[in-house]
């Protein structure tokens, strides 16, 4: 296996970034290669570069990006950003159903990836407050779909 996971995080709380973590210690310990990247880091063209990632990321307030994810969003949201034909992914969100705007930004996230061309790997999923058990089978699903995506040829 030659590719790295990508393991995007946007969080306020912390909790996107301790589920990254947590992602990234388990696709280690299954011998997938991975790297945390918090999206206040993330560039647009990083996508465009293809591979394999998964996003974890929270919403904030009604319906709003973690402020690390702010330029990020709006990089990936412009016009002209960069196709990411050669991107297999997935979204993990987290929220609170107290808010209208439940998952908001995983939503929009998810939509934007894929008409930038990448290819879902699995459905979005979208968890409430209480997501511990949410994500932990979410995981257990999306390890062997990871690992399989990885195995592949980058362009596959």
């Amino acid at each position: 296996m030659s590719q790295t996971l990508d393991i995007y995080f946007a969080t306020v709380t912390g909790n996107a970034e301790a589920l990254a973590g947590r992602a990234q210690d388990r696709a280690k310990k299954a011998g997938i290669p991975a790297r945390l990247i918090n999206l206040s880091q993330a560039e647009a063209g990083d996508l465009a570069k293809g591979g394999v990632a998964i996003f974890i990321v929270s919403t904030w307030g009604d319906g709003d990006a973690p402020d690390d994810a702010q330029s990020f969003w709006e990089a990936i949201d412009a016009p002209k950003a960069p196709r990411a034909e050669n991107l297999k992914y997935a979204v993990f969100g987290l929220g609170d159903r107290g808010y209208p705007e439940f998952n908001a930004f995983a939503k929009r996230l998810d939509e934007r990836v894929a008409e930038l061309g990448a290819t879902r790997l699995a459905d979005r999923h979208e968890a409430d407050a209480e997501y511990e058990d949410d994500y932990t089978a979410w995981e257990d699903r999306m390890l062997p779909v990871l690992a399989a995506a990885l195995a592949q040829p980058a362009n596959a």
